[in-house]
């Protein structure tokens, strides 16, 4: 799963002298092979992005082998060595990357999932530097990894970790998060209690908001609180309060830790209509009513190439967007076979440009997470056996055809 040399699109751009054909050659922040192969010339896209397209009726850009770092319109200008003939292409945004180019166009960032881990390495970090206005834990800040062993016994470092690598380059912050099923620690399951339930949801969360005060732009209070069936989960929070108010609990907690923080409610399964859907919109709109906090609302949107669901994905935003919350795409991943045809490249480019179009063209929603960087480090594999290139750089840190897609759903 590590190697995908037999698909041209995917092809990594190790190989000194050329790129080849649909591969990366320029662009700004492009460090790569800047020549193509024979037959292939290297287009302008746009100025983050060229890329080795067929010679025949393409506006090329016939490039030296010093990259691309500032956006420019460059006549044709003829030199002694060599002639360098680029197409015209607009300004740019200052800076570089997917989150300079969704803030130029008025939403809030593009951001990734991490972790200490994540951040370890250079390839990872060097992609978020550039790439990044936003930044989630993936692990580091849910409750067994910060208090596993005991109520009031912390262990920050990892989160501590993101933290300090957010403020030291600029990054917003998500955090996630605090009320879910999964990856709490034992000792809280055992609680049978409701006042006891109840202190130890507000005392952790009075103290991890409180140690974050500040830092973070806006916190998954809940996360994943429905079946699929739109049922309300079944978890020790449900299971000793009986209904809904566990939220009441959380979110009021919250408000009081950090009142400058958005509050969000988040789920998958939202990118279609379904009853889970109805009701997670009910539900959010129900809490409003009787005063509690709910400032967004986050639709994971780990998705399937090719699902049918996805041609109709902003008429599930606007569904969202009727609670008069914020709208967060939080977790996008679009996964398909783990060496996938070139049909399944081509359609992920068109789904992630839908999904992310639908972004752009539905007001209420603010960014975009991509949950992970590069196919190397995502969570699919692992899940869902037989499925993987699920991001949008392949496991050698190479930008794939799927980045074109999200830059095309941002400008269209």
């Amino acid at each position: 799963m590590k190697n995908y040399v037999a698909l041209a699109l995917a092809a990594p751009a190790l190989v000194a002298a050329q790129q080849s054909l649909w591969g990366q050659c320029g662009g700004i922040g492009w460090t790569g092979a800047t020549n193509c192969v024979a037959g292939a010339a290297c287009s302008t896209l746009n100025p983050y992005y060229a890329q080795c397209l067929s010679a025949a009726g393409q506006a090329t850009t016939t490039r030296s082998t010093t990259p691309a770092t500032t956006p420019a319109t460059t006549p044709a200008t003829t030199t002694a060595a060599t002639t360098l003939r680029t197409t015209t292409t607009p300004s740019g945004p200052v800076g570089t990357g997917l989150d300079s180019l969704i803030k130029a166009k008025g939403k809030k960032y593009v951001g990734f999932c991490a972790d200490a881990g994540t951040l370890s390495n250079s390839q990872n970090a060097a992609i978020l530097k550039t790439e990044a206005g936003q930044l989630t834990p993936e692990n580091s800040m849910k409750w067994e990894s910060l208090s596993p062993n005991s109520q009031g016994s912390y262990n920050w470092g990892n989160a501590d970790q993101l933290v300090a690598f957010a403020e030291a380059n600029g990054k917003i912050l998500r955090g996630h998060t605090f009320i879910w099923h999964q990856q709490i620690p034992q000792w809280l399951k055992n609680i049978n209690n409701k006042a006891t339930l109840t202190t130890a949801i507000q005392t952790h969360i009075a103290a991890v908001m409180g140690r974050y005060k500040g830092k973070i732009y806006a916190w998954d209070v809940a996360n994943e609180v429905f079946e699929d069936s739109g049922a309300r989960r079944s978890s020790v929070f449900s299971n000793v309060f009986g209904d809904w108010t566990f939220l009441d609990v959380a979110f009021n907690a919250a408000r009081a830790a950090d009142p400058a923080a958005k509050l969000c409610l988040n789920d998958y399964n939202l990118d279609y209509s379904s009853a889970k859907l109805t009701n997670f919109v009910d539900l959010v709109k129900t809490l409003k009513a009787r005063g509690v906090p709910v400032d967004c609302v986050g639709s994971q949107s780990h998705l399937v190439v090719g699902n049918g669901a996805i041609p109709s994905y902003k008429s599930t935003l606007d569904t969202l967007a009727t609670t008069n919350t914020e709208v967060q795409i939080t977790e996008l991943d679009i996964r398909t076979s783990a060496s996938p045809s070139s049909s399944q490249i081509s359609q992920q480019v068109t789904d992630y440009k839908t999904v992310v179009s639908g972004c752009m063209k539905t007001a209420a929603c603010s960014g975009i997470t991509v949950w992970g960087v590069s196919d190397k480090d995502s969570w699919v594999p692992s899940t869902f056996s037989g499925q993987g290139y699920a991001l949008i750089w392949d496991n050698n840190f190479n930008k794939k055809s799927a980045y074109q897609g999200f830059v095309d759903g941002i400008n269209s």
